[in-house]
């Protein structure tokens, strides 16, 4: 690269971040669905055999959508940082993730209260609070509404979406107290570790035997910041990676190098969480505190390494690629909202209830295939229409990409 220019930057589209997407969402569909169908353990009832066990862990799957978020979305703000390029406009940015966001999410809330929750309903705050995303911060969990109740990581999403502006800055302003580029990003990652701190204390306070079983505030974006901290550690390492790859972190030297080997550790980690060293395997009671802190701390080891093999800027893994950007995970990538947004209310459509769902394989198909279609139909017929707004409201393509160096 050549030093003597001004570096400018290009938004170019890596299909294997889509192709992950729609890996992590089918992970947490089929997990839900192990749970609905009673394969995986629950209060008194034992796990069904090793595959309940497989089954109960694939929420591993979860941490990915948040790591992948703090990737994509702190990518241009740490090549502002590190590259001295132009700094993403707020005004726009907030534009794109409210169009990518709301419109699909709005439209479940309709479904769902009007088909799911319409006897529940007792007064307009009910759907409001749907509406706003605000249900999350209600303490008692009985009372969100039915097909909703995997929506609270969207909560979370969101509050990081209108946070990044803020955390960018003070993490630039962190950086740039050091002029050279390997400083800075050791700067940005020490400052994000601090938000990995915070996510197991608040883990801590979560699980005190004064909170209960099941407290609301476990699912509060506090807990789950360290997971989108892990994100943008990765963002600002693949962004050093393009401007200045002499100054990145040995630790990912070695994972752009090994991305292979970073999967088996992935797959290593998910035995581990399987075997549940502290806990019941197969289990989904609410762990006790040492049981908690265990599995955040494995889940994020998970997220780091399953993730770190896409976020490469160039001469990315011949597997990694075929792997990740073949047809059929690019389509379920690119329908992977609408797969998250609604299978929990295929299984309410199919059953009623998320509770004893019938055969695992059979509920399975089910859910499976009516996610397809309702996803599919969001994609096309409300989430493919909104990005277009993008291209005057977020002043960028409509299609997904991520800002790099020009090459």
């Amino acid at each position: 690269m050549d030093a003597s220019r001004p570096l400018t930057t290009e938004r170019r589209f890596f299909p294997e971040l889509e192709g992950m997407r729609g890996l992590a969402a089918m992970g947490v569909l089929t997990t839900h669905v192990g749970f609905s169908s009673g394969m995986i353990g629950f209060m008194d009832k034992e796990a069904n055999g090793f595959l309940g066990v497989m089954l109960q862990q694939l929420q591993v799957s979860l941490p990915i959508f948040f790591i992948l978020s703090g990737m994509l979305l702190y990518r241009p703000f740490a090549l502002a940082t590190l590259a001295g390029t132009r700094k993403p406009a707020v005004k726009p940015y907030l534009w794109r993730r409210a169009l990518r966001t709301l419109p699909a999410y709005w439209a479940l809330v309709a479904v769902a209260m009007t088909f799911l929750n319409r006897e529940q309903i007792t007064g307009a705050w009910q759907v409001i609070r749907a509406v706003l995303l605000l249900q999350v911060y209600q303490l008692d969990s009985r009372t969100v509404a039915q097909g909703l109740e995997q929506t609270w990581t969207l909560a979370t999403e969101v509050a990081f979406y209108a946070l990044l502006p803020l955390m960018a800055r003070a993490l630039d302003k962190i950086a740039r107290k050091a002029t050279d580029p390997g400083a800075r990003i050791r700067r940005i990652l020490w400052a994000l570790a601090s938000l990995v701190v915070i996510g197991f204390a608040f883990c801590v306070w979560t699980e005190l035997p004064s909170m209960g079983q099941y407290p609301m505030q476990n699912e509060w974006p506090p807990k789950w910041m360290g997971f989108i901290a892990v994100g943008m550690g990765l963002a600002a390492l693949s962004a050093a990676a393009d401007v200045s790859p002499a100054t990145v972190p040995a630790f990912y030297r070695w994972m752009m190098k090994n991305p292979l080997w970073c999967w088996v550790v992935a797959a290593g980690i998910y035995v581990v969480a399987c075997v549940r060293p502290i806990g019941q395997p197969g289990h989904a009671d609410y762990p006790d505190m040492a049981g908690g802190l265990t599995e955040m701390f494995l889940y994020l080891l998970f997220g780091l390494f399953i993730v770190a093999p896409v976020t490469v800027p160039r001469d990315r893994s011949k597997f990694v690629v075929a792997a990740m950007s073949n047809p059929v995970m690019r389509f379920l990538g690119r329908i992977s909202y609408g797969l998250y947004l609604w299978h929990i209310a295929v299984i309410y459509f199919w059953h009623g209830n998320l509770f004893e769902a019938g055969g695992f394989w059979e509920l399975y198909g089910v859910t499976l295939g009516g996610s397809i279609v309702l996803a599919t139909a969001s994609f096309y017929l409300i989430e493919s229409p909104a990005m277009k707004l993008r291209e005057r409201l977020g002043k960028v393509s409509g299609g997904p990409s991520v800002e790099t160096i020009h090459s």
